[in-house]
């Protein structure tokens, strides 16, 4: 579920200290100048070691996932990504010690995929770094924490910066589903960057359009410095409009499994595809394009009625989520969900066009 640009350095970490100089009564000469040693630099390590209290283990009775305690503004919030908190159902928030986390007001950050409650009690938090485009840069050290695949034990992923955008940093730290809500900690400030969220996985060449022999993959984290307004949560209306979501995800999905069956075989697989709503145009199609005897331009009418159809059930659900849905995380996947849906049956008319001309 998708740039960026490097900014300059400025290390956080290291604390200089100026000359300490003793003076003694005259006519003593002063002591010579002595100069602080630096402070080592952080450690992967370090940051875990550091931060036990303030990673969070989200699990629900269906998923787990990600959090960390973070301070922000004048108060402590329990962060994680909207799409956690959406999926997550009847979550509990724990410590990598064993500490419940007691929360308080939900609020879903605009135009970002991150969540976050206030924290009554529990954890010691981490420090969200301001500024990121200015205090951190492109190949600084970073380190995201999180319980992967949903495993129970917080795990330690190295990488770097790649890049940072307005409300993004890209990085190569290997996170994987599980990570999602996880700190990204730039490991020479130890504070939070980013919250690692997604990951695409790119196939084909930007330029030429075609086939990568080795895919890429690319991990983004939301900033929460970027974050400007942030959306105050109640339950039932959030999990209400999730589920209206995955509805729409999962429908798109089926069409799109439809297309590549297509695609593939130019026909249809009718025991692969068991969406009632889908089956029923198939089967309609399928019964109108069995006739040997049927002409090019029967043939021709049934397929754009096929399209018409198709097109129908990929608009009705969309234009009842725009009267339904009120959170920004929602209706800017929502945007997404339409344009995938144009991009399918777009391509449905496209294969089946260059079918008839081989009937």
């Amino acid at each position: 579920m998708r740039l960026l640009r490097a900014t300059s350095t400025a290390s956080l970490l290291l604390l200089f200290g100026g000359a300490l100089v003793a003076q003694v009564v005259a006519p003593a000469a002063p002591l010579a100048p002595a100069a602080e040693a630096p402070a080592a630099p952080l450690t992967a390590a370090d940051i875990v070691k550091a931060n036990r209290n303030n990673l969070v283990f989200v699990q629900g009775s269906n998923g787990a996932g990600s959090g960390f305690i973070a301070h922000l503004g004048r108060a402590n919030y329990l962060f994680t990504n909207a799409h956690v908190a959406a999926e997550v159902k009847g979550a509990a928030f724990k410590t990598l010690d064993g500490t419940q986390v007691q929360v308080g007001t939900p609020y879903v950050a605009v135009g970002h995929d991150i969540f976050s409650m206030a924290v009554v009690q529990g954890g010691k938090p981490l420090e969200v770094m301001g500024h990121v485009d200015e205090n951190a840069s492109i190949d600084d050290d970073i380190v995201v924490l999180g319980n992967a695949e949903g495993g129970g034990v917080i795990n330690t992923i190295k990488g770097k910066i790649v890049g940072v955008g307005p409300d993004l940093v890209e990085v190569d730290a290997e996170f994987v589903p599980g990570n999602s809500g996880s700190p990204i900690i730039h490991v020479k400030t130890g504070k939070v960057i980013g919250v690692a969220t997604y990951l695409i996985v790119e196939q084909y060449d930007p330029a030429t359009h075609r086939p990568i022999a080795q895919p890429r993959i690319r991990r983004f984290g939301y900033r929460l410095d970027s974050v400007k307004t942030w959306q105050p949560v109640t339950w039932p209306s959030f999990f209400s409009q999730a589920e209206e979501m995955e509805g729409i995800e999962k429908l798109t999905d089926d069409l799109a499994k439809v297309l590549m069956d297509l695609a593939r075989n130019h026909k249809i697989t009718p025991a692969m595809h068991t969406n009632p709503a889908i089956k029923h145009q198939l089967d309609w199609w399928m019964a109108n394009n069995r006739h040997d005897s049927l002409g090019a331009h029967d043939a021709g009418t049934a397929d754009q009625n096929f399209i018409a159809g198709l097109k129908n059930l990929s608009t009705a659900d969309i234009a009842a989520a725009h009267q339904n849905l009120t959170y920004d995380y929602f209706i800017r996947g929502l945007t997404e969900q339409q344009r995938r849906r144009k991009t399918i049956t777009d391509v449905f008319d496209e294969i089946l066009q260059g079918m008839r001309k081989t009937r």
